[in-house]
């Protein structure tokens, strides 16, 4: 770890020099400001709880043949920066603060979405990425087409990551094997990844064998849930156009009680405007013919449409839970409307939720000015946030947003 400080500490260096460096080339710079003052109207309209923030963005550039620089400062502080040197054959790009780390393998072995500093080194051999906390070299492996190797580094665990791609009779099949913390080998760090589809994608299979039940990929998005995890896909038609899907994870020893319990089936239809979605999760907790003996379950019914110039969209939606902020059976009621006058937008989206116990209904509406050079106003009413706990409240926001 006192190794990986140093070698951010000369990153640091190396990156504040070629910064200065950066001024022999002509900036151009691009700003940007934001103002936003919302009011809630929760406690009265007598007593509105006020709100202000400001915030100012100046994001410099430098460019030529061979060189790279992009930097974003938020109000005085530096946010983020970047900064690409072409070499020869050998690229090299330097980070401050940005999301850079994503291997490229199907599984995704590492994948950091928060800003880190770091670099990064592409050549025809490979890629190397180096950053305090993560390192690793993602190369295809010599005299084999289409496959790759990862070896990389994390905290004080090692890892690696095999993968490869080829047709088989007009047939797309990918697989990998990864193994974690290779110093101190143990199965459950161990995954195996296959998949096998049609040409075009139109059905297949992707498998997960994980070497025990509570085997976790550290820093991968691919979410393992068990032993086994299998998802199954079969796509046909075109007006109306089916999309059907099975997905199931199980272990060795409780095989059909996981199937029973964890299996997930699906069938999403498409025909011109109007669409609808049915999803069943679990099969063991079907106890009776009526909605409320079903388990989890949803069903969505809805179409997109056009009237007098505006457009929209309307949904309906039962199951169990009906929402992940209510847990019982119930019922969905959704719309949204838009439309333009000009450089006028308005928006606004309603729903209501009806569960076993309570009512939630949620509104947003936006108004949108956009007929300035260099700047747009919006006004807006209500939260926006529809999937989750936030029901509509009287909060009002007006944001101006400029550039130059």
């Amino acid at each position: 770890m006192r190794n990986a400080r140093n070698l951010m500490k000369r990153l640091a260096i190396l990156f504040c020099t070629l910064l200065l460096t950066a001024y022999v080339f002509a900036f151009q710079s691009t700003y940007s400001a934001n103002f936003s003052l919302g009011f809630d109207f929760s406690n009265g309209f007598e007593q509105p709880k006020m709100s202000i923030s400001t915030e100012f963005r100046m994001n410099p550039s430098a460019f030529s043949k061979d060189f790279d620089l992009t930097i974003s400062l938020k109000d005085s502080n530096l946010e983020s920066a970047k900064l690409s040197l072409k070499l020869s054959d050998l690229k090299l790009n330097l980070y401050k603060n940005i999301s850079f780390i994503s291997t490229s393998d199907p599984v995704v072995l590492y994948k950091v979405d928060s800003g880190r500093d770091g670099i990064d080194v592409n050549t025809a051999f490979g890629k190397l990425v180096l950053s305090a906390d993560v390192m690793y070299f993602d190369a295809p492996v010599p005299m084999i087409p289409n496959h790759k190797v990862i070896l990389g580094k994390r905290g004080n665990r090692f890892d690696v990551g095999l993968s490869g791609y080829q047709k088989v009779s007009g047939f797309n099949l990918s697989y990998e094997l990864i193994q974690q913390d290779l110093t101190n080998f143990e199965l459950k760090n161990s995954v195996a990844f296959l998949s096998l589809a049609e040409g075009s994608y139109n059905w297949g299979v992707r498998y997960i064998l994980a070497g025990a039940t509570n085997t976790r990929l550290a820093l991968s998005p691919t979410n393992i849930s068990n032993q086994n995890v299998v998802s199954l896909w079969y796509k046909f038609g075109s007006s109306p156009a089916f999309n059907t899907y099975v997905n199931t994870n199980f272990d060795f020893e409780n095989t059909l009680d996981d199937l029973l319990n964890n299996s997930e089936a699906g069938i999403d239809v498409n025909f011109g405007q109007f669409f609808a979605n049915l999803k069943k999760v679990g099969f063991s907790d079907v106890t009776g013919f009526m909605p409320t003996e079903w388990g989890k379950f949803i069903v969505t019914f809805g179409s997109t449409f056009s009237f007098m110039d505006f457009s929209g969209k309307a949904s309906y939606s039962f199951g169990k839970p009906i929402h992940s902020s209510v847990n019982t059976i119930g019922e969905i009621y959704y719309l949204e409307l838009g439309r333009s006058f000009g450089n006028v937008s308005a928006f606004a989206k309603y729903q209501k939720i009806i569960g076993y116990y309570e009512e939630k209904d949620f509104f947003f509406g936006e108004l949108k000015l956009t007929g300035f050079q260099n700047a747009q106003i919006s006004m807006q009413l209500g939260n926006g946030d529809f999937a989750g706990d936030n029901p509509f409240r009287p909060v009002v926001n007006v944001i101006i947003n400029t550039w130059w």
